[in-house]
């Protein structure tokens, strides 16, 4: 019994190595064309806030972070500026595709009302992220949107109630315009709460009627 007993083990171990030895060789000679390409890096941030923009981001998003970065490091911030500047930022986020990897990868979460941020998130993934096809691998051919300009048609204070606490902040009405016209919303409001000294988006109504 002893000697069966040792030539299990001796095989199991066999089988152990030559398994370990194809994933070790399989692994050495993976064809560099099949390793995902789309990685994003952070290129900028203003850290006391927790915002971050991507190498990724486009030429507009880029400029409005730069135009919050000055409006947020000036000796005295100018709060109706900063909440224009966070409801551009998200709605150029949000709505621009073409450089989201996939469903799940939701613009502007950076910007919600953490509380707010699942709920969001969730409803997002259901919506208008729910057919952005898979482009791990930059294969993607799809025509998806992207924001070029964003319109602060009206700005003013505002109060909102959130879980029966009512939140002081901003409310926020845009239009926007895309590089191409592919039938996403135009229009919307964002509401936006003031929280520990962080304008957050609490609440974004799209206008179905644009």
């Amino acid at each position: 019994m002893r000697k069966r007993y040792k030539f299990g083990l001796t095989v199991i171990a066999i089988i152990l190595i030559i398994i370990c030895s194809i994933g070790i060789n399989k692994y050495l000679t993976k064809d560099p064309e099949e390793e995902p390409k789309n990685t994003t890096k952070v290129v900028n941030d203003i850290k006391e806030y927790g915002y971050t923009l991507d190498d990724r981001d486009t030429k507009y998003m880029q400029e409005e972070f730069n135009n919050l970065h000055e409006i947020l490091t000036a000796e005295e911030i100018n709060y109706e500026d900063y909440a224009q500047s966070i409801a551009k930022l998200f709605i150029i986020d949000f709505y621009t595709l073409n450089n989201k990897i996939n469903k799940y990868d939701v613009g502007g979460l950076e910007y919600v009302y953490l509380p707010k941020k699942e709920e969001f998130n969730s409803k997002a993934m259901d919506t208008i992220y729910k057919d952005i096809i898979d482009n791990t691998y930059q294969d993607r051919v799809q025509d998806l949107p992207e924001i070029t300009n964003v319109e602060i048609l009206d700005v003013k204070e505002n109060e909102i109630e959130i879980n029966k606490t009512k939140m002081s902040g901003y409310k926020v009405t845009m239009r926007y315009t895309y590089k191409e016209n592919l039938g996403y919303d135009t229009k919307g409001t964002c509401y936006l709460v003031l929280n520990n000294d962080k304008l957050e988006v609490a609440k974004y109504n799209p206008d179905i009627d644009n």
